[in-house]
């Protein structure tokens, strides 16, 4: 995780503290990091920002030259947790006890990890003493209802379902009702995954989102596809708004400039970061931790 992004961060620090900062080796050693940024899947626009905040920091606070090396990391990992913190979410079991029962909307595109993710965040309510009920409102793709009860019975939940072909938007509204009569705590909607440019699957979307009365739309983020993820990410929130964004595969992308291209780009909260296939493999996004990894040693 992260592996670009770390060997392109180690190698501006080991540059910085090696010779005089000055104005020109500075500009020099930034623009060599922009392109290997880039190189790990940060958006060009995303880049060019974060090296304009890296020298302002650089050039705009003393560095002492006996602490050259911890002064630099120090302005290095205070340009990061600005970028970073204000990515992070309150947390889900926290926000779910002002609104009972608290409705969240998955969205994404085909192949992200939607399905998968809606059961770890079941599981990870479960395990806070909350209780999470499933709504198969993915009607469409063969075998979709089937993998959300698989997985609902293995999490340990209940999960709204009406077959193929069924309205997703009344399998949504289903679920609340259900969930209201029967004090569930939290209502997770599965939805199919689309394109953005499908206006009739949008029109569709929207209308689950409003019939629903979702209180927070999550849009799931393939680590893996890079800058397209981040992408389709500003269109969906263009089309129906997205409140919250959840990275999945995020163990297995060795780029890792999503992350710096969502904080730049869409600058919308990072429920969570998926770290693996397990259902306990969903961890909260912390910058604190982020940027620790970030400036590991390569």
């Amino acid at each position: 995780m992260f592996g670009k992004l770390r060997e392109a961060l180690s190698g501006l620090r080991e540059s910085l503290t090696t010779k005089e900062l000055g104005e020109g080796e500075v500009s020099e050693a930034l623009e060599d990091l922009k392109w290997r940024l880039i190189e790990g899947e940060v958006a060009i626009d995303a880049a060019e920002g974060l090296e304009a905040a890296l020298r302002d920091a650089l050039l705009g606070a003393k560095v002492r030259r006996s602490h050259q090396e911890e002064d630099v990391e120090a302005r290095i990992r205070e340009v990061l947790l600005s970028w970073l913190r204000p990515l992070e979410a309150a947390p889900l079991e926290n926000v779910v006890q002002s609104k009972r029962p608290y409705v969240m909307v998955f969205l994404g595109v085909n192949g992200g990890g939607k399905t998968t993710t809606v059961a770890k965040v079941a599981h990870s309510l479960k395990g806070s003493g909350l209780r999470p009920l499933l709504a198969a409102a993915d009607t469409f793709r063969a075998g979709a209802i089937e993998q959300l009860s698989l997985h609902a019975q293995r999490v340990g939940v209940e999960v709204v379902s009406q077959g193929y072909g069924a309205d997703p938007a009344a399998v949504a509204r289903d679920a609340v009702e259900r969930a209201m009569s029967r004090h569930y705590d939290v209502v997770l909607i599965d939805t199919a995954g689309r394109m953005y440019t499908k206006s009739r699957l949008m029109d569709e979307l929207r209308k689950i989102v409003e019939v629903a009365g979702a209180h927070e739309r999550v849009m799931i983020v393939d680590a893996l596809t890079g800058n397209d993820s981040v992408s389709q990410a500003k269109e969906f929130d263009r089309e129906v708004g997205v409140d919250s964004v959840i990275v999945t595969k995020a163990d297995a992308d060795v780029r890792g400039g999503v992350i710096l291209t969502l904080a730049y780009e869409l600058r919308r909260p990072i429920r969570y970061l998926g770290m693996g296939q397990d259902y306990g493999d969903l961890v909260p996004f912390r910058a604190d931790e982020v940027v620790d990894s970030l400036l590991r040693p390569a």
